[in-house]
């Protein structure tokens, strides 16, 4: 039976509640936000499945040995493509593969609440909601029971997730399947969704007003720097750089990650997945020239497979040849994981103390200077018109 001592050694995949024959594992929130299997003792039946499903108890090496490609790129297609792209683009023409071939993908969607959770596409329409970062994690639910039983079908498979996603889905189906394609979202680590709720529960206060919906990777002024817009019931807007946003700064200074972020095995080189996906900032090469701030995206590919979906979607990318060198030094996540934030236990203890997020963010997240002495965002409101 599954039983969490060490929280880093659980990354939430839910691959044990899908395995389990009889059922009987929940995923649960702790206290930090962060889901957890808790099994139904009462039901369980010690068969042992859980622990044999779960990739954090055991050494999987998925493509050992196999010489990575690196690329820079960037979707050849009309700016709307770009514009509602995290950064170049580069994974709807994979969509459009996989759906082309009468495959199907799994990928993460936003929903009500914030909710972001995994399901299942079997149209490009239905693809989009796959697009853009969502800085939670994704709820896998029943992805997996899903992705096996579209294998056995004989349906052509894309699952793009984070990659202990990844390894976890590899580790539940035991063997990596001829149909199986997978693409991973190199990850900065998952923040807590409690954080994130009570930091949208104050705006909500602070403005008089609900939030409806949020976009991590706002383009309207270009890829970067970096914007995120939030929308309210009212049809207003809150415009922010990712450093002038509480809640992103504390993310990227890895305050408040799942305890096993710290600890990621798959935060590696060769990536675990076939084909993996970041955002290339910094780069300096011709790629740019004709890019107009539209958004770069790294492409590591890590297996034949990975080179057979770059041979299927190169033609739709502007891209070149990029070194592992330069790929590791301006994306330090392609090869290690997140250094956990040394105020991470203080800032938790005061946050279910009931400490307000506006109030934690003035000790612990360090904010632009002209930000914090003027203490509040620096915003711009627009109206729908």
């Amino acid at each position: 039976m599954i039983e969490i001592k060490d929280k880093a050694k659980c990354c939430g995949c839910s691959a044990c509640r899908n395995a389990c024959p009889k059922s009987c594992i929940d995923m649960i929130a702790d206290h930090e936000g962060f889901l957890y299997p808790q099994v139904r003792k009462d039901e369980c039946i010690a068969c042992g499945v859980c622990e044999r499903v779960c990739h954090l108890l055991h050494d999987d090496k998925k493509n050992t040995g196999f010489s990575s490609s690196f690329y820079a790129a960037y979707n050849k297609a009309d700016d709307a493509v770009l514009q509602t792209s995290s950064s170049g683009g580069v994974f709807w023409p994979l969509a459009e593969y996989m759906i082309g071939q009468g495959g199907v993908v799994y990928g993460a969607q936003l929903g009500e609440n914030f909710q972001v959770a995994h399901s299942r596409a079997e149209t490009l329409k239905a693809c989009e909601r796959f697009r853009r970062s969502k800085y939670l994690q994704s709820d896998l639910g029943d992805t997996f029971t899903l992705v096996r039983k579209d294998l056995k079908s004989g349906r052509k498979v894309l699952f793009s997730g984070v990659p202990c996603q990844v390894a976890a889905l590899y580790r539940y189906l035991g063997t990596d399947h001829e149909n199986l394609y997978t693409c991973d979202v190199i990850c900065h680590g998952v923040p807590s969704k409690a954080v994130f709720d009570r930091f949208i529960a104050e705006l909500n206060e602070k403005k008089n007003d609900r939030a409806t919906s949020i976009c991590w990777r706002d383009k309207r002024n270009g890829w970067g720097p970096n914007h995120i817009s939030i929308r309210f019931a009212s049809g207003k807007e809150l415009i922010t750089t990712s450093r002038e946003n509480p809640y992103q700064t504390g993310f990227l200074d890895d305050l408040y990650l799942r305890p096993s972020c710290y600890a990621c095995k798959d935060a590696r080189l060769p990536r675990v997945s076939d084909i993996a996906l970041a955002d290339f900032w910094g780069y300096q090469g011709k790629l740019l020239e004709g890019n107009k701030n539209r958004g770069l995206s790294i492409v590591i590919t890590s297996s034949e497979k990975g080179n057979f979906l770059f041979e299927q979607i190169r033609s739709k990318l502007v891209y070149e040849p990029a070194l592992k060198e330069t790929v590791m030094e301006k994306s330090r996540c392609t090869h290690s994981a997140p250094m956990k934030n040394h105020y991470r236990e203080k800032f938790f203890k005061e946050f279910h103390s009931g400490r307000s997020f506006a109030s934690l963010t003035k000790k612990y997240i360090h904010l632009p200077f002209a930000k914090k002495m003027a203490r509040k965002f620096r915003v711009r409101l627009l109206h729908e018109m």
